[in-house]
């Protein structure tokens, strides 16, 4: 076995099992973050479970991210993505309403979290895609000797 078959580049993972990994360990942080307050380890912060939710939604995005160079079908994977990361932020949006109380709009600045980490993660999967389409025209490519050109001096 080389080092290349145990790379995380070289296992392509399906967005929706990311989807669930990260939002089981969201909710187990999450509990864990609520017996630190109830055993006093912790003071408690009402917007805790909306930043939970973002830092949740950004480790999302760049494990997803990570995992799509290794995809085979990039169509199919970016659809599934897509998907993946809509129900994540909807889901765990929901799961810290419901736990702090208090919508995303009244607490203002984690609206603007949440709209500048979808366009972290629109830019990070169209940055993947560009550098997996460069990778295939140089592969494809004749890499013979350069041109050569005279120097006007």
């Amino acid at each position: 076995m080389t080092n290349t078959e145990n790379s995380i580049f070289s296992k392509a993972m399906n967005p929706y099992i990311q989807c669930l990994i990260v939002l089981v360990a969201f909710l187990v942080i999450m509990v864990l973050a609520r017996l630190c307050v109830t055993c006093g380890i912790s003071v408690k912060d009402i917007t805790m479970p909306w930043t939970l939710a973002a830092t949740s939604l950004l480790f999302f995005v760049i494990f997803n991210s990570v995992f799509s160079l290794s995809a085979k079908d990039d169509n199919s994977y970016w659809t599934k993505s897509f998907f993946s990361f809509a129900a994540f932020a909807i889901l765990s949006g929901a799961i810290a309403y419901f736990v702090a109380g208090i919508s995303l709009e009244e607490i203002g600045p984690y609206r603007w979290i949440y709209i500048v980490i979808t366009f972290v993660y629109l830019v990070f999967i169209s940055i993947i895609g560009f550098l997996k389409k460069i990778v295939a025209f140089a592969q494809r490519e004749e890499w013979t000797k350069p041109m050569r050109r005279s120097k006007k001096r």
